[in-house]
């Protein structure tokens, strides 16, 4: 077999390889091979490829197209991790319900816990300094399960999230007025 018999076999070759793992619908992204201008048929391995004469065949690059992705998605994730730092859920006075101006912190941590699927949420609920530690243990515990309740309602898997009340002992403000009530009454969130 003479030198350029071989070329032409291993550059056949290649494409038949390319060929058999790429899609069929090619892109103005993918780059164009032309085959020979002979009917060639080559085998590689377990695959088999037939390349008629004066087709086109496209390759579209896999690994570069996954890798691209990849990256992308983490830093969507590393960018939204870092957009949900000290974003917290605030409660009126003596209620559990969630107020609708917080349903756009409940979404982005959707998104992050659907991007991120080995994240696991602790949902802390805590409260002001009014009332019993017993009932505002239980007042953060409805606060939490509140803010869990959402998260499942936006898709996220019940068993990724966990809550804990943490009632009136861990203020984010250590002083007593009706400002640094409001703060204290909140749901934090813990990755």
């Amino acid at each position: 077999m003479s030198l350029f018999r071989v070329k032409n076999f291993l550059l056949v070759a290649a494409m038949g390889v390319f060929a058999v793992g790429c899609s069929s619908t090619p892109t103005s992204d993918d780059a164009e091979v032309v085959s020979s201008a002979t009917s060639t048929q080559t085998t590689t391995g377990a695959s088999t490829a037939v390349v008629p004469a004066g087709s086109t065949v496209t390759a579209k690059p896999v690994a570069v197209t996954q890798v691209d992705e990849t990256v992308a998605k983490e830093d969507e994730i590393a960018a939204l991790f870092a957009s949900l730092q000290g974003l917290r859920v605030h409660f009126d006075f003596d209620r559990s319900e969630l107020k609708t101006e917080f349903a756009e912190v409940i979404k982005k941590h959707a998104r992050y816990l659907e991007l991120n699927p080995q994240a696991r949420l602790t949902i802390e609920g805590h409260c002001d300094e009014r009332g019993t530690r017993e009932y505002n243990l239980a007042l953060g515990e409805r606060r939490g399960n509140a803010v869990k309740d959402a998260l499942v309602a936006e898709g996220v898997n019940p068993n990724r999230l966990n809550v804990i009340s943490f009632g009136k002992d861990m203020p984010l403000v250590e002083l007593s007025n009706n400002e640094a009530w409001s703060k204290n009454r909140r749901a934090e969130f813990v990755y």
